[in-house]
């Protein structure tokens, strides 16, 4: 949403490219926090009550962004957002890990992630025409609204496995569980993947709207039709990803799609506007689409049920925390040296997912594919 909205934002609040993109880092630092905290939770209590209840908080903050009147209070309300947020995302992969087998997991999952890539076919079209034709906060409402249906999806959702301890040995074994995965190199490389992937492509979406403004004077209306082209090429390519990896392995998958991503990201900039650009823009989204089911399944298996709310905190941590690095460095890099120079560190990101993943994970011992 902020990719497609960055442009107006920037005039709106008579502010730089690179202060308008730390909406993007306070959203991932309070992600961050409010993962980590739900995602240990959720190990004792259910994920359940923490996507009702972060789906509730989502659409009231995003309902504050829309009656913000100056940019420090559109920061707090992005903020507040980003806690909810790091919530669903955290205790949804959870949740989905806890429901299917290994064997099925890639597809399964990969179907569940066609939700994250439909969103720029609904959302940042539906978005940007609002905010050309009826302002920017309008857009707020809009998810706002949207949220509201989400926390009535949350809640017919059956409910999941609860242990009951008391609160002192949660503590004790939240702690042995995070000690076990400092001792780990396949966990410890799972927790810096996450900070490389999600910076990786979050870093690059960011500011390609402004580019694009900037570059080929594209509208809002303009920006969010071609996000809505990456959407559909990944919303193909998403279940189709989870699929292959369930039969060739996850772990291969994963791979190819982060070269596919790296080599895409880094040449765009050296198109012009036309039908060529468009293409490296939806290979960019395959490539983020055929990764994204295999290595989050792949995730998901390293550890026990019991400990993987816990894994996907620690892993949600380091994800907000390179989205957060990335949009704070990207928007640096491109005041003072534009988007290619974005492009590159984003480039550069990917490549190490697939260093990390060739050199420290393993498909699971026992599980097939």
């Amino acid at each position: 949403m902020i990719a497609a909205l960055l442009p107006v934002l920037v005039r709106a609040f008579h502010v730089t490219i690179e202060v308008a993109g730390l909406l993007v880092v306070v959203y991932s630092i309070a992600a961050a926090a409010a993962g980590f905290t739900s995602g240990t939770l959720s190990d004792h209590y259910g994920r359940r009550p923490f996507l009702i209840g972060g789906a509730i908080a989502f659409a009231a903050a995003s309902w504050m962004a829309s009656r913000t009147q100056t940019f420090s209070e559109l920061m707090i309300a992005r903020a507040l957002t980003g806690a909810a947020a790091g919530v669903i995302s955290t205790c949804s992969i959870a949740y989905a890990g806890d429901c299917f087998e290994y064997a099925v997991r890639g597809r399964a999952i990969g179907i569940i992630s066609v939700a994250y890539f439909a969103a720029p076919i609904i959302g940042v079209p539906l978005g940007a025409q609002i905010a050309d034709r009826f302002g920017w906060r309008n857009t707020f409402v809009f998810f706002a609204s949207l949220a509201c249906l989400v926390t009535l999806g949350a809640w017919l959702l059956r409910k999941d496995h609860r242990t009951e301890r008391p609160a002192s040995g949660r503590l004790q074994k939240s702690l042995r569980t995070f000690r076990l995965f400092l001792g780990r190199r396949d966990l410890l490389a799972g927790i810096a993947l996450a900070f490389f992937v999600s910076g990786g492509l979050v870093g690059f979406l960011t500011y390609i709207g402004e580019w694009l403004s900037r570059s080929f004077g594209l509208t809002e209306r303009g920006i969010g039709w071609v996000f809505m082209l990456g959407g559909l090429v990944a919303v193909a390519g998403s279940p189709l990803g989870g699929a292959l990896s369930d039969r060739w392995g996850k772990r291969a998958l994963a791979i190819g799609g982060n070269v596919l991503l790296a080599v895409a990201v880094v040449v765009m900039p050296f198109f012009s506007w036309g039908i060529a650009l468009l293409v490296i823009f939806g290979l960019t989204s395959l490539g983020a689409a055929l990764r994204q089911g295999p290595l989050t399944a792949l995730m998901t298996e390293l550890v026990p049920d019991a400990q993987r709310g816990s894994f996907m905190a620690a892993r949600g941590v380091s994800s907000q925390c390179g989205i957060g690095a990335a949009a704070f460095v990207g928007g640096m890099l491109y005041q003072h040296s534009g988007y290619l120079a974005v492009t590159i560190l984003c480039a550069l990101m990917t490549a190490v997912v697939v260093i990390l993943l060739a050199a420290f994970v393993t498909e699971p011992v026992g599980s097939s594919y």
